[in-house]
């Protein structure tokens, strides 16, 4: 795969991605208008469990299944999806059945909410997602990346109508968000299921081929966990620490900071597979890309870092983006922005650990990135609310970039252009101070955003018909 497939399976992953998490964006305006922040808290308790388990359910299989099938031949790619999907059936089914046996006790303990039904309904939405998301794992395995982005659109259309059915219209308030969850999961599954049958056969189960991908995917199991604890884990921390309206009003600009994260997600949807097909040149062409990543996502982080508090304000009818209650939410948004920044830094120097195979240090490395966010979130937060938990996040991302280049220094290391990479930084930095010590009025503002791309571009670092030039080699 070139460069340029790179850019435009990216673009097109992208939109598929940014559809399929960015509807919990467009969602916003719903849930921070009809919702108390106590409601949304509990919203949010019930999605950082999801996530928790999405990862452990999984237990590192999705990524030496990604890593297996891409190189192998259509029979091999037979034996190594009927495993792996199968052993995600069995023990899905087995961990459901214990989310609907202790149903009573869940809700209460993990949710905030006492009603069994919040943990059967989880329970449903959790049996669905781990395994639609194989299905459509297949989908980038395979490079098909217009495929996945229908489905992601689908999933986009089903979670906002059903949404304004059950929330708006019906009024069932927490219960009808997990409900129109509930549906979309099943749909999805139901309409990717042929996916999966048409690629499969019981003939072509194997003990020894589940136990190599396991020795090659156990270790990701702990790096996932320990990356479900670095990002969700403040939700539950600022619960013990304050109160569930805290844990809505953190969840709020979480969200609007995850804008940046759906960009840095759609990007590694093309980049893991592009990485591991790749085989000569390979520190040159991650240096490269390193740098114009890191262009666009400086120039997004001054666009949140400009506008978010604007955007929360826009009137919709009686309402604004965000209801008035959550506006406070505004102070975390630049913070986790700045965070996925980092997390992309790190997504961009894990070639060398999957070509030299390597896996276990990514669960040392996000080990260690999980233990300071718990500490420093522990620290921070007393002090500092939601910003000390953002700030504890970003912290840690950035201690796990870091560590992986000192790693990659030793194993893999990659020609960096440390000159442009300087002047992007010293760009970013300089609209951050003057955006905070100065008044900007509207037009200032829009002269600000836009200085950045003329400042890279006069200083060199980005030229019009560089990415044309990279593109085609």
């Amino acid at each position: 795969m070139s460069v340029k497939s790179l850019g435009k399976e990216s673009l097109i992953y992208g939109a598929g991605h940014v559809a399929a998490r960015g509807v919990t964006f467009l969602l916003l305006p719903i849930y921070t208008n009809l919702f108390s922040l106590s409601d949304y808290g509990i919203i949010s308790l019930v999605y950082t469990f999801l996530g928790f388990m999405n990862v452990i359910l999984h237990y590192g299989l999705d990524a030496s299944l990604l890593k297996h099938y891409v190189p192998a031949d259509i029979e091999e790619r037979r034996s190594i999806l009927t495993n792996a999907y199968t052993s995600f059936l069995l023990t899905t089914i087995a961990f459901v059945l214990l989310l609907v046996f202790f149903r009573s006790n869940i809700s209460g303990l993990l949710f905030g909410n006492p009603l069994p039904s919040i943990a059967l309904m989880v329970a449903g939405i959790l049996f669905f997602d781990v395994l639609w998301s194989m299905h459509v794992l297949l989908l980038r395995a395979e490079g098909k990346p217009v495929f996945y982005t229908i489905v992601s659109f689908i999933n986009v259309l089903l979670t906002l109508g059903l949404n304004i059915l059950f929330v708006i219209y019906l009024k069932l308030g927490i219960s009808g968000v997990l409900i129109s969850n509930l549906i979309t999961s099943g749909c999805i599954f139901f309409i990717t299921l042929p996916i999966i049958i048409k690629r499969i056969s019981i003939t072509s189960l194997s003990i020894k081929q589940w136990k190599r991908m396991m020795k090659f995917g156990l270790p990701f199991l702990p790096a996932g966990i320990f990356s479900m604890i670095l990002e969700l884990s403040d939700r539950y921390i600022l619960r013990y620490l304050t109160n569930i309206e805290t844990v809505g009003l953190y969840n709020a600009g979480y969200k609007l900071g995850m804008l940046m994260m759906l960009v840095v997600m759609g990007f590694n949807m093309a980049w893991q597979p592009y990485f591991l097909k790749k085989k000569k040149n390979e520190r040159k062409y991650v240096a490269n890309v390193t740098t114009y990543v890191l262009s666009v996502l400086g120039f997004l982080w001054i666009l949140i870092l400009i506008w978010t508090d604007a955007m929360v304000k826009l009137p919709f009818g009686d309402s604004t983006f965000f209801g008035d209650q959550y506006w406070a939410s505004t102070q975390i948004v630049s913070i986790i922005a700045l965070a996925y920044i980092f997390h992309a830094i790190y997504l961009l120097q894990l070639p060398g650990v999957y070509l030299l195979e390597k896996s276990g240090l990514i669960a040392w490395i996000r080990g260690l990135g999980a233990v300071s966010n718990i500490i420093l979130n522990f620290l921070f937060i007393p002090k500092y609310g939601i910003v000390g938990a953002a700030g504890a996040t970003c912290i840690s991302f950035i201690l796990m970039a870091l560590i992986l280049y000192l790693i990659n220094l030793k194993i893999f290391s990659i020609p960096y252009n440390w000159n442009k990479i300087g002047l992007i930084t010293f760009t970013t930095g300089l609209i951050f101070f003057i955006h905070f010590n100065f008044h900007l009025d509207l037009y200032m503002k829009i002269i600000l955003s836009f200085s950045y791309p003329i400042i890279l571009i006069i200083t060199d670092v980005v030229r019009v018909n560089q990415f044309q030039t990279v593109l085609n080699n």
